[in-house]
């Protein structure tokens, strides 16, 4: 349960149940959230030395947990701040008895009708608490709590901050900003992990994330649908060991398909990133004219050219002599959008019995109807924009609800969808999604997505389920862009880049047998 991610509105269904009907005291899952953010801020104060902490209420259960919070620091020795955006008879429900409790240690909190009268109040030696929303947000921050937000953003100088289950104003479905958002340096989170806290801004808001346990059952989670986070336990579990009686052909041979003469960039990077990735043999299905990039590059990959400029049906007998031995197929880097080529991605797709990975200009030669052509394990990986055309979903679908769009599509395509961006998301025929937390703003580059597809295809040619190639394929390449940025900068990256990383990276999962 630990993995699990949820959507605001899931959120609120599992609180419903375990209170409703399991009969769980909301009282004591407010404390224990509460508490927890009590002793993060606590550690906080203790290795920086800070002995002050502003707390920020808002109205709801998220000002519960921070009254909760208030509370602990304060018998902790903690000099403590409360700020309030309603009086503290206002307060309904387990966060109006935690209020209580709180006022009862002495505490008096600063109740803000005009938030222009809270800059007088703040600190620049203090902790932060951003206790105002949570999940309940469902439109755009308005009234007494944007006006606190929006003082705070401009007040905020080099004051720690720590948010309560989300940094406020953040829509814990997409990620996107729903008003101002006070950045935190650390999320406290309650008993699952919400789906924006890695999606689009919420990814850069949200700061380092801790989980808090509330003890939730596997029943109450039934009302969240599968989706979870791409963890390093998650690829361990999946990872197959190097078998000492491997030769190449028993490592895999994998072939990728693409290039033309404008664009051999392509499919070197996916050609030399599935060699690096482990596979025993790789081959390119190539136009004439881009062999010699290939080999400039790594003479061990071994170059079938065709007689065009481009890949077209005249190049099938071509596939035919190398399919024999093949574990596993990408098509698609550099491939370009002539007609015959077209044709070409689909005659393969017809007869297509191993498992594949269309990328970039295969996926813009097909349609979705195109899928039902094979029954082979076939994995997509397009950005949004290839996503969108290859769906004809709406982007403000798109952008509203991220992870069911994506469920919906792979379930309604019975392939695996890879949905890449600057957090990407695997999802599969089954249901189940899995958000990758790991990689690097640097990883915005032409060529990075090749890359990804050759790791991919090769983990499939060395045996990977087309399930756990695509896991840990993915996780791979975005702790190479993690590598590569540490080495090079973001701005100083280039797709190559992750490719030289990639060996290193994978080292740390290798065991032999």
């Amino acid at each position: 349960m630990k993995y699990r991610v949820v959507s605001s509105e899931e959120a609120g269904q599992i609180d419903r149940y375990t209170m409703e009907t399991e009969g769980k005291d909301g009282k004591i899952l407010m404390k224990k959230a509460g508490s927890s953010v009590a002793d993060t801020v606590f550690e906080l104060c203790q290795t920086q030395h800070i002995a002050r902490c502003q707390i920020f209420c808002g109205k709801g259960n998220n000002g519960g947990d921070g009254a909760v919070a208030a509370r602990e620091l304060h018998l902790k020795g903690i000099s403590v701040d409360v700020f309030m955006t309603a009086k503290p008879d206002a307060y309904t429900g387990d966060a109006a008895w935690h209020v209580k409790k709180m006022l009862q240690t002495g505490i008096k909190p600063h109740v803000i009708t005009d938030a222009n009268n809270l800059k007088d109040y703040l600190t620049t030696d203090s902790v932060w608490v951003d206790a105002l929303l949570g999940t309940g947000l469902r439109s755009a921050v308005r009234g007494i709590t944007l006006s606190f937000l929006k003082i705070l953003h401009d007040k905020h100088r080099n004051q720690p901050v720590v948010a309560v289950d989300l940094p406020s104003g953040l829509d814990g479905t997409n990620g996107h900003p729903l008003g101002p958002v006070l950045q935190a340096d650390t999320t406290v989170t309650m008993g699952f992990y919400k789906a924006g806290l890695f999606l689009h801004e919420g990814k850069f808001l949200s700061g380092d994330i801790l989980l808090t346990d509330l003890g939730y059952s596997e029943k109450a989670m039934e009302y969240a649908d599968p989706t979870f986070l791409c963890t390093d336990t998650v690829i361990r579990s999946m990872m197959l060991p190097v078998r000492g009686t491997d030769h190449k052909y028993s490592r895999g041979q994998a072939v990728c398909i693409g290039g033309h003469g404008e664009m051999p960039g392509a499919i070197t990077l996916a050609a030399l990133s599935a060699l690096r990735a482990g596979a025993g043999m790789v081959r390119a299905l190539i136009p004439k004219g881009v062999s010699q990039v290939i080999h400039n590059q790594a003479p061990e990959i071994l170059c079938h050219s065709g007689q065009r400029e481009y890949v077209s049906v005249d190049d099938l007998p071509l596939w035919e002599t190398l399919k024999a031995r093949t574990k596993a197929v990408l098509i698609g880097p550099g491939l370009g959008r002539h007609k015959e080529t077209e044709h070409f991605v689909r005659n393969i797709l017809k007869e297509l019995d191993i498992p594949a990975v269309l990328d970039a200009d295969a996926l813009n030669s097909i349609h979705l109807n195109d899928l039902r052509l094979t029954d082979a394990p076939l994995i997509l990986t397009p950005h949004a924009g290839e996503f969108l055309r290859l769906t004809t979903i709406p982007e403000e679908t798109l952008q509203s609800d991220p992870v069911n769009t994506l469920r919906n599509a792979a379930q309604k395509s019975g392939k695996i969808i890879h949905l890449k961006g600057s957090t990407s998301m695997s999802a599969f025929p089954d249901g189940k999604i899995f958000i990758h937390p790991y990689n690097s703003p640097g990883m915005a580059t032409a060529g990075s997505g090749d890359v990804l597809g050759g790791i991919i295809t090769s983990l499939l040619a060395q045996g990977f389920s087309p399930e756990a190639a695509t896991l840990c394929g993915s996780h791979f390449h975005g702790l190479a862009g993690i590598k590569a940025a540490q080495m090079n900068g973001c701005r100083g990256m280039i797709a190559g880049d992750l490719i030289y990383s990639l060996p290193e990276v994978m080292k740390d999962y290798e065991t032999i047998e």
